[in-house]
Order: structure tokens, then sequence, then C-alpha cells
């Protein structure tokens, strides 16, 4: 059996343009397809846009969908006319968000469970002497960067909030580049030193730290 949209149109070649309109930022395109399917397959057109954020979208966009199509439910549950401002949202959202196709790739190559890993594979991924090191240290495998200023053994060793901001900003992996990672944490020193909660050691280490930098260097949104 064919299953066709309401304008007549092939229901899986809507679905097909849907998905290849929203890759290329088409949309017009992406918009007219979802509109064909919304009538008739508003579940399945909601399947695939949840796809198309996982597939083929870079970032935390899924979520985003995921929401969008709970407020589609919500809105139009009950209701005489149906609203697909959602559906238009969710749209332009994929369409603009950024693009690459890291997750269906490792879906294809390495999720896959058919082969074992060779011994070569699994040993280099395994540090045999800093497992025993660390189990010798610690009882049990615990890098040292848990060990930061929320932690009784971070504080002994004097370590900061500042110096949380700082080793954390610099480890982030893969890092995408924030508005505020130059920020001076002005407002948060102030607070603190207001309260007496610096100490003369920890305030020199800080005003190092804030020289040369903004509180706001996007300067109330400005430089954004």
């Amino acid at each position: 059996m064919e299953l066709k949209t309401k304008n007549g149109y092939d229901m899986y070649a809507m679905s097909s343009m849907l998905q290849k309109a929203i890759r290329r930022k088409d949309i017009p395109h992406a918009a007219y397809a979802a509109n064909e399917l919304s009538e008739k397959y508003r579940k399945y057109l909601w399947k695939r846009l949840l796809t198309v954020s996982a597939e083929d979208c870079y970032g935390i966009m899924t979520k985003e969908i995921v929401a969008l199509e709970a407020a589609d439910e919500f809105v139009n549950k009950g209701s005489k006319g149906v609203n697909d401002l959602f559906i238009a949202k969710a749209v332009v959202l994929l369409c603009m968000a950024r693009k690459n196709r890291d997750a269906d790739y490792v879906a294809c190559n390495f999720m896959w469970g058919d082969r074992l890993l060779t011994d070569e594979e699994f040993d280099k991924f395994v540090d045999y002497e800093q497992v025993a090191r660390l189990k010798m240290e610690h009882g049990e495998i615990v890098p040292d960067y848990v060990y930061d200023c929320h932690t009784w053994q971070g504080k002994r060793k004097g370590l900061t909030a500042r110096d949380m901001f700082q080793t954390e900003n610099a480890a982030l992996q893969p890092k995408q580049i924030g508005f505020f990672d130059e920020g001076s944490y002005g407002n948060y020193y102030q607070h603190f030193k207001e309260q007496g909660a610096i100490s003369p050691q920890s305030d020199r280490k800080w005003k190092a730290f804030m020289a040369g930098k903004e509180t706001d260097p996007t300067h109330n949104g400005e430089n954004i």
C-alpha cells in the first residue's frame, strides 16, 4: 500500500526531502516537507526530526526537539485547530544548527559488536604500570584531577576556586570557544573579598589572574 501525504506525494519522498533539506539549510523545502507529513504522519514526523537532530547536527540539539515535541502534544491536545508552530520552530532550529556526521560515523564504524578487540588494540589503551601505581597510592584508580578545591585532598594542597576555573577551562575537550573564556571572574572575586573569604596570599594570585581581563568581555553583548 502506498503511503501518501495530504497533497498526494509519496510519504517516504517527503521524509527524505525533509532531512536532506535540513542538511542544506534549505528552510522552505524542509518546511514544505514537514507540512506535508504533519497532518497524517505527525508521530513519524517527530521521530524523523529526532533522528536528524542526532544524525546530522552538532551539539545538544536533540533535547530541544524532545521539548518541542512535548510542547506540540500539550498545546494541541483536545484542541479543535492544529497549531504547527512547534514543528516550524524545530525545522528552523535544525536547519540553522551547525552540522556534522560524527554520530552517524561512530554508529556505523565503531558500534558493531561482531568482533573482539585484538590484544594490541586493548593494550594500547591500558597503562598497566599506571594502574598499579594508582592502586598503591589510593587503593583505587582515581585521577589527580578529581582532587580540586571541592575535596579535602585538594583543600589540603591549598587549591582554590581560581585554580579550578583555570584548570578545568583548559581541560575541556573538545572545546567550544565561549564568550567568557577570558573573563576575570571579577564579581565572584569581589563577593568573597567583601566577605573576608580570600587570604592575602590568595588575593595576590587573584589579582595576577585578573590582570588585563574584564568581568564582562562581551560588553553587555556588544562584542558577541
